[in-house]
């Protein structure tokens, strides 16, 4: 079976966009409850391809975790006030 552009198109942003729903659900539950269901990380897992090593209970909560901080450090920058005058990549300074 080839795959042409269109086709190819369609099931790339399917993908990115089961991604983005699931990253965006992560930070969600992390900003509500302060950690990530198992369900969302399987989600993140199904739209990244195999699941490898974290087939394993214990890695995968590993990976659970590890998903929670990551989630819980993009709120934390979403969250870092900017000036309106500045541009957002020349603001990220500590001082």
């Amino acid at each position: 079976m080839t795959i042409d552009r269109r086709h190819f198109t369609k099931v790339a942003g399917a993908g990115a966009a089961v991604l983005a729903v699931a990253w965006q659900q992560a930070c969600t539950q992390v900003s509500d409850t302060g950690d990530v269901t198992a369900d969302t990380v399987r989600t993140l897992l199904d739209a990244q391809g195999s699941h490898g090593i974290y087939d394993d209970p214990e890695e995968f909560e590993r990976l659970r975790r590890a998903v929670a901080n990551s989630a819980r450090i993009a709120n934390q920058l979403r969250a870092f006030p900017l000036n309106e005058d500045e541009q957002p990549l020349t603001i990220f300074r500590r001082g």
